[in-house]
C-alpha cells in the first residue's frame, strides 16, 4: 500500500489542528479585560474525582479578578443541566486581580444555603488568557476539574470562583448549574 495514501490524511488533520484557535477579528484586543473566547478543546482531565465540601459565602463579598467557565461536560452557555450522578468535568480559566494565577482558589456550586466549594487547581496551558490579559503570567491559568456529582444535592446553583476564602472575594462564572 502506498504510505503517502496514509500519510494524507494525518497531514491534514495535523494541519487542521494547528490552524484552531481564537478568531482573530473577534478575540479581545492584546492588554483589554474582556475575556478571551473558550478554546476549540479542553485540557487533558485529572485521573480522579474531586470532592466538593461545604462552603458558607460571606454576605458582602466582593468581585475581583477574572475567570470564564468554558465548558461543564462538553456544555456551554449561562446554563448548564447535568444528571446528579457520576462525574463531570469543568474545565476554565482564573486570574486574580493582579493578573496572576490564584493559589488558594476555590470552585463554589452556590444557592444561598446548599453551597459546596472544591479546591481549584490550575495550571492547564491557556497562552489565549496570557494573550487577551497581556501577561506571561497566565500562561498556565486553565483548569479542569472532574467532579464526583453524587456528592452534591439536585438543584440549581450559581458558579464562582472564590479568589480569596477568607473573605470569600470572588469571579462570577455566569453560568448557572442545574443539578438534575
Amino acid at each position: 500500500m502506498n504510505k503517502m495514501i496514509l500519510m494524507a490524511p494525518l497531514i491534514t488533520a495535523g494541519m487542521l489542528v494547528a490552524g484552531c484557535g481564537a478568531d482573530p477579528q473577534t478575540a479581545p484586543a492584546p492588554g483589554s479585560d474582556a475575556p478571551p473566547p473558550a478554546p476549540a478543546a479542553a485540557a487533558a482531565v485529572p485521573a480522579s474525582d474531586v470532592v466538593p465540601a461545604p462552603y458558607v459565602m460571606a454576605a458582602d463579598a466582593p468581585q475581583v479578578g477574572f475567570c470564564a467557565l468554558d465548558s461543564a461536560n462538553g456544555q456551554r452557555g449561562e446554563v448548564v443541566t447535568l444528571a446528579g450522578s457520576g462525574s463531570a468535568v469543568f474545565g476554565g480559566w482564573a486570574a486574580n486581580a493582579a493578573k496572576q494565577v490564584p493559589t488558594g482558589a476555590l470552585l463554589v456550586f452556590g444557592n444561598g444555603a446548599d453551597s459546596h466549594a472544591l479546591q481549584l487547581v490550575a495550571g492547564s496551558s491557556r497562552p489565549d488568557v496570557a494573550a487577551s490579559l497581556g501577561t506571561d503570567a497566565l500562561a498556565s491559568a486553565g483548569f479542569n476539574l472532574r467532579v464526583d456529582m453524587a456528592t452534591i444535592p439536585a438543584g440549581s446553583y450559581a458558579m464562582s470562583v472564590v479568589m480569596d476564602p477568607e473573605t470569600s472575594a470572588y469571579c462570577d462564572l455566569r453560568t448557572r448549574l442545574v443539578i438534575e
